[in-house]
């Protein structure tokens, strides 16, 4: 992680999760995070872990389709790929994913978490056992308009 003078943490999706288990007294806005993205885990994710393997198999064969096929699975446009981007931190990543999850510490005061009640990556209801105070909001996995629900939540003082 890298050290940071700011008031709130925030984080969309895996940076999310990342976030959430970050051990600082900051509030954090999470938008579609998880707890585990692994479905077989019943901790929120809706991903079986054969899909993860498989996804990082095909992103060392053929990063661009690895990566266009799992923004259309989440409902996002795919865009393409720069020069600059990453592979090795995405494979990180999805590495990362199959590991087994660390239990949630419990969220600063003032931290806000939306996850879209129809994200494909995510199982909602086992998702708010594991988040309780996690906003459900119309939606996919998209971050545009959680990150508007969660601008509104913070707006109206609906904290965590």
């Amino acid at each position: 992680m890298l050290a940071s003078e700011a008031d709130i943490l925030g984080g969309y999706s895996f940076g999310a999760s990342l976030a959430l288990r970050l051990e600082d007294p900051r509030p954090r806005v999470l938008i579609a995070p998880f707890a585990d993205l692994k479905k077989e885990t019943g901790r929120g994710g809706a991903v079986d872990t054969t899909q993860i393997r498989h996804l990082l198999r095909r992103l060392r064969r053929d990063p661009s389709a690895a990566i266009a096929d799992f923004h259309r699975r989440c409902g996002i446009e795919p865009l393409p790929l720069s020069a600059s981007f990453d592979l090795n931190r995405l494979g990180w990543g999805l590495e990362s994913m199959l590991q087994p999850a660390p239990d949630v510490p419990a969220m600063p005061m003032g931290s806000i978490a939306v996850a879209g009640c129809h994200d494909p990556l995510l199982d909602s209801e086992l998702l708010q056992r594991e988040l309780p105070g996690l906003h459900l909001a119309e939606g996919g996995h998209h971050p545009q308009p959680l990150l508007a629900v969660a601008a509104r939540l913070r707006q109206d003082g609906a904290l965590w």
